[in-house]
């Protein structure tokens, strides 16, 4: 209601200084000056009725916060669109053209990228068909199979898939951070320290994938008894790592602003339930997973502790990552679930203790809590 006031005292007083001089003038003159007195408002009015924003006025006013946001969400979503409408002209492209290996193996990174994991299996999987023998496109075709897969360990068809690439290529640097995690997953420790090894000796020690093998690397040593390592050492002290507080209690937990301040990272707070003693097989193992919100298959970062220290603090950061050099921040909502495994090993069993799944918003991170109250029957 303001601005309407406000605008047509505006344009009163700019007809009134128009049409003024007509006035004083003769009969004539002055008809002229009133009409145009009444016009200059009258077609103000409706110039902006047609051509202006009126619908404006009634827009609730943001905060720079708020602009930023839908900014940021106007840019998300016209990227989303650009990269659907990417993926939706090489499927075309692919249609044209099935025996173009390279561009299946376009397509399958491309839908990879954008979670589409069953579609990027059969994309990978033509450009398998067409070239094998590729160790690349046989890691990729491996890693799609395991997000497709819905469980958290590594199956047999991509472990085996991943072997025959280190066969030919025996230095490539995503199959030998997988295999480090399937030779965990099954108990040899052994040998996800030598696989392990061998990646951490390509990496720039600067670089954020060579802190996150070098801390896959003190964890399984750890679990095998053995003292650290001097080169795991020294490369600790080099680059601080957050490491989880395993023999004292949770302390008051850090704000949002806290955690951002030093680098992304999702603070979290492990208890157990009132009916657990905290009793158990000296195998067990505490699994903590990340994955999207509502997603399947393959996690984006696991933990692997032992299940003691309760309460137990810890902090998820890249470094947790299965695929160094990624984001946790890539993706708006994460899904962090955690279990005790009686048996030591990845997969849900029975007599396992777990917690209930929490999600997390990456754009406005918060202390998490986990509490293991439930028995899997």
């Amino acid at each position: 209601m303001n601005f309407w006031i406000f605008a047509i005292a505006l344009f009163v007083v700019s007809a009134a200084i128009v049409s003024w001089p007509l006035f004083t003038g003769p009969a004539r003159d002055k008809i002229i000056g009133l009409f145009v007195f009444l016009m200059i408002p009258l077609a103000g009015l409706l110039m902006y009725q047609n051509i202006g924003t009126p619908e404006a006025i009634n827009l609730v006013r943001t905060t720079p916060t708020q602009q930023s946001a839908v900014q940021q969400q106007t840019a998300h979503s016209e990227q989303q669109g650009q990269m659907d409408e990417l993926i939706a002209s090489l499927q075309q492209r692919m249609a044209e053209n099935p025996d173009d290996p390279e561009g299946w193996l376009i397509l399958g990174r491309s839908l990879k990228s954008m979670q589409r994991f069953a579609e990027a299996e059969t994309a990978l999987t033509n450009a398998n068909r067409l070239v094998p023998g590729n160790p690349s496109i046989m890691v990729e075709l491996a890693e799609a199979m395991l997000f497709t897969s819905g469980q958290p360990e590594i199956g047999e068809e991509p472990r085996k898939l991943i072997e025959a690439a280190l066969e030919i290529d025996p230095n490539l640097q995503k199959a030998l951070w997988i295999m480090g995690l399937a030779s965990s997953q099954s108990g040899d420790e052994t040998q996800a320290i030598a696989y392990w090894t061998r990646l951490r000796d390509q990496l720039d020690p600067a670089s954020a994938p060579y802190q996150s093998v070098t801390e896959q690397i003190q964890s399984a040593q750890t679990r095998l008894g053995q003292p650290v390592s001097p080169t795991t050492e020294t490369t600790m002290a080099k680059t601080p790592v957050t490491a989880p507080a395993m023999s004292k209690p949770a302390t008051a937990e850090p704000a949002a602003s806290q955690t951002t301040a030093a680098g992304f990272g999702i603070p979290a707070t492990i208890t157990l339930g009132d009916g657990i003693d905290g009793t158990f097989p000296p195998n067990a193992t505490l699994f903590i997973f990340i994955q999207p919100a509502g997603g399947a298959g393959m996690p984006l970062a696991v933990k692997r502790l032992a299940p003691r220290g309760f309460p137990m603090s810890l902090n998820f950061t890249d470094a947790d990552l299965l695929q160094p050099g990624g984001s946790l921040q890539a993706f708006d909502l994460l899904d962090i679930s955690a279990r005790i495994s009686m048996s030591g090993v990845a997969n849900v069993a029975s007599g396992d203790i777990q917690a209930n799944r929490v999600t997390v918003n990456t754009k406005n991170v918060s202390a998490i809590a986990l509490h293991l109250d439930q028995r899997v029957p």
